[in-house]
């Protein structure tokens, strides 16, 4: 089903963040990774039609407006998560992230910021945690970004190319998308060199402690959380949701057959039937 939508902007800490609102009722805000956009949930939203759907493409590498003077670092933004939900004047918000996302919305709970008290519940897909920020094997990636940025801006202008976002893709799907439907998910990452720019400055920044220093955080988060996790994953395997579901007070595990990273693309309709059972629930 399709719905109207508007698109909008904000500017938060030097960077100006768009983002597209569809649907009317209870408030959905979405969290996607680096080197994609909000495009990333399209499939989703457009399964949630009773929500309304706020879907921000942060600067994680796929944003449209070059952001060359603000902080892209993913503290920077794990900080900006709450302050878009305070800007908005959200409340009692389902916060979902996936991927990096996930992880940044896991550092955002120990910034304490006010706008976390926006925060009604929280969906967890495949994504980052604790010394996995970022996963095995892209982990080496940020480090060589970091020593050798030359090398690490090229592994980034590889992954930009046709035959990067295919091997992107392949990597994070059970059925990865082609043509226009791939291309709406990398939205400026496959267009922009200052938009590669900015996601290279985002890599460097991608190391272990962003989410470990969240682990209190979380373990004190009081509200309900979900966890749809794709069980066809290499990179967030099912047990990184278990040690999650351990570790928040109040967590419901739902595993997602047939679906890796990127299950809201491999699994839109199960994904879409969740989170709105979810966050009905708990209203």
């Amino acid at each position: 089903m399709t719905t109207s939508s508007t698109d909008d902007a904000i500017d938060l800490d030097g960077a100006r963040i768009r983002y597209r609102s569809t649907g009317d009722g209870p408030t959905v805000v979405f969290v996607h990774g680096v080197y994609v956009g909000g495009g990333l949930w399209h499939d989703v939203v457009d399964r949630l039609d009773d929500f309304t759907c706020i879907v921000p493409t942060w600067p994680l590498g796929a944003h449209s407006d070059p952001a060359p003077d603000a902080d892209v670092s993913a503290a920077a933004a794990a900080v900006r998560i709450p302050a878009l939900l305070e800007a908005l004047d959200l409340t009692d918000v389902t916060l979902v992230g996936n991927d990096t996302g996930g992880g940044l919305c896991l550092a955002a709970l120990a910034t304490g910021h006010t706008g976390l008290a926006r925060i009604g519940r929280l969906v967890l897909t495949n994504c980052d945690s604790y010394e996995h920020f970022p996963p095995k094997g892209f982990d080496r990636i940020a480090a060589i970004s970091r020593k050798v940025p030359p090398i690490g801006a090229a592994f980034i202008r590889f992954l930009a190319s046709r035959p990067g976002r295919r091997y992107f893709m392949k990597s994070v799907c059970v059925h990865p998308p082609a043509g226009a439907d791939a291309d709406r998910i990398f939205e400026a990452f496959a267009t922009s060199k200052a938009a590669r720019a900015d996601a290279l400055r985002t890599t460097q920044s991608l190391v272990p402690s962003v989410t470990l220093d969240a682990v209190d955080a979380l373990r004190a988060f009081d509200r309900p959380v979900l966890l749809a996790w794709g069980v066809d994953d290499e990179l967030f395997p099912i047990a990184h949701a278990e040690r999650l579901a351990d570790d928040f007070r109040d967590a419901r595990l739902v595993p997602i057959e047939d679906a890796a990273t990127f299950v809201m693309v491999d699994q839109p309709d199960r994904l879409g039937l969740v989170i709105a059972e979810f966050a009905r629930d708990n209203r």
